[in-house]
């Protein structure tokens, strides 16, 4: 039996499984994974992007796929977990196979790092350009959600933001990058 909230598929419902979906994706520590994991939801996005939402298909679809973000979400909450251990040196007998797989770590953590880095700056240098006189705190915290929340290019944000993804800005931002996103779309 189905129930009565998922009767129907909405789209702002496909919207946010798809920036839960991305932001694991970002989230993920090793690129073939990461590789793997975006091919896989970009095909299963587009498979049932022309099946209607009332449709039986298209409500399992969304909960398989919900169904799979809190999977992965789980993993990574665990992943984290472990990486935070395993940083606090929580471990008190070193192998050596344990320690060249921290080396192959270490890289990869390096390597996302400087993804994230970048990610960061291309943000802030799009918040800059809306919003000249930002202060460096405000411009931090804001790179920082946008980044939390799934927004890792300017492509991205200048293609997914909505509105309601600026609630924690303070209110003169919010109305300037409202004014931003109407302008754009209209």
């Amino acid at each position: 039996m189905l129930q009565q909230s998922h009767r129907n598929v909405d789209r702002s419902s496909i919207l946010a499984l798809l920036r839960r979906s991305i932001r694991c994706i970002q989230a993920m520590p090793d690129p073939n994974q990461r590789a793997a994991y975006r091919i896989y939801v970009r095909d299963a996005f587009h498979r049932h992007k022309w099946m209607p939402s009332n449709s039986r298909e298209a409500i399992f679809a969304y909960r398989d796929g919900m169904d799979q973000v809190d999977q992965m979400e789980y993993y990574l909450k665990q992943v984290r977990i472990k990486r935070d251990e395993n940083s606090q040196g929580s471990t008190a007998s070193v192998e050596s196979s344990k320690i060249v797989h921290t080396e192959n770590e270490t890289i990869e953590n390096d390597t996302y790092s400087n993804h994230q880095r970048n990610s960061n700056n291309a943000i802030s240098q799009w918040l800059l350009s809306h919003l000249p006189h930002l202060t460096p705190d405000d411009l931090e915290k804001y790179s920082r959600r946008l980044l939390e929340d799934g927004f890792d290019s300017v492509e991205f944000i200048e293609k997914e933001l909505l509105v309601e993804d600026l609630d924690y800005m303070k209110k003169a931002h919010r109305r300037v990058i409202e004014r931003y996103i109407k302008d754009k779309n209209a």
